[in-house]
């Protein structure tokens, strides 16, 4: 059993294996020849947070791959109010073959793999996006210039340290990339991220640059990341609103004229919802 919560449980060579892995699943659903690798197998998703993409890709996923999904909202599970999740994650364990979290706090994506007995999967926290991660390097490695490696790589992230900016300098720095993010001294990683992205590039010969200059982080970038300035918990706080929508505009927004500034191949990845 092993469950996919945080990059850095995987080595460089498994995160290659799992990109490999797309890769041969992918053309195998392109040519309608995909086998039924999940047939009579049941994934459980948990969704504390909507998505648009997570739950779809799931979904069909698991159809097309002859499985079953089950997705489970706030109130039709009792997971952390009627229910520890450790009771949670026992019952589920007893039913299905794997489970997805998408949940508000990362303790409790770790605290449901403590507990479980088939594979979680980390379908976000409030600290960490893994899968989009591995899904935008899967992308970046097939639309990257020709004759160009992960290792020749420059990545930039233009706003907030987030989840999914967390995750993505994870993998990136883990595969020998180079990773910038650009953002306000205040809205920059915390000395736990930093310090995680600079043990991966002293051991696979990546780097890590931390900027509030995003003109010159896009000005070498071949891909450019963004996401949202504020999370969902914090919608409701005119204030943090507010103080952030200061520390960001309008410098640290996407904009043509800032995509302008990189190379003529640069391209821009999907803003994460």
């Amino acid at each position: 059993m092993r469950h996919f919560v945080d990059i850095q449980d995987y080595s460089p060579q498994e995160l290659e294996g799992l990109l490999e892995l797309s890769r041969v699943v992918k053309a195998a659903a392109h040519d309608a020849a995909l086998p039924p690798l999940l047939a009579g197998l049941s994934l459980g998703m948990i969704f504390e947070k909507a998505s648009t993409r997570t739950r779809i890709s799931f979904e069909v996923g698991m159809t097309r791959l002859g499985g079953h999904a089950l997705y489970l909202r706030p109130g039709e599970i009792h997971m952390g109010a009627r229910e520890t999740i450790a009771d949670t994650a026992r019952v589920l364990s007893r039913m299905l073959d794997a489970i997805e979290a998408r949940v508000l706090r990362h303790s409790d994506v770790l605290e449901l793999a403590r507990w479980a007995t088939v594979p979680v999967i980390n379908g976000l926290t409030d600290a960490q996006h893994p899968l989009q991660a591995l899904c935008d390097l899967f992308t970046m490695q097939e639309h990257m210039p020709p004759g160009r490696t992960l290792r020749d790589l420059n990545v930039a992230f233009v706003g907030d340290a987030t989840n999914v900016c967390n995750s993505l300098m994870q993998i990136c720095t883990r595969m020998g990339a180079h990773f910038i993010l650009a953002a306000p001294a205040r809205y920059q990683f915390t000395s736990e991220y930093r310090a995680i992205g600079e043990a991966n590039c002293a051991l696979s010969g990546g780097r890590l640059t931390v900027t509030e200059d995003v003109e010159a982080a896009v000005a070498a970038a071949d891909f450019v990341h963004t996401d949202l300035w504020w999370r969902v918990d914090q919608e409701q706080d005119d204030q943090e609103v507010q103080e952030r929508s200061a520390a960001f505009l309008p410098r640290y927004q996407v904009t043509a004229a800032l995509l302008d500034r990189g190379p003529a191949h640069l391209k821009f990845m999907h803003l994460s919802l």
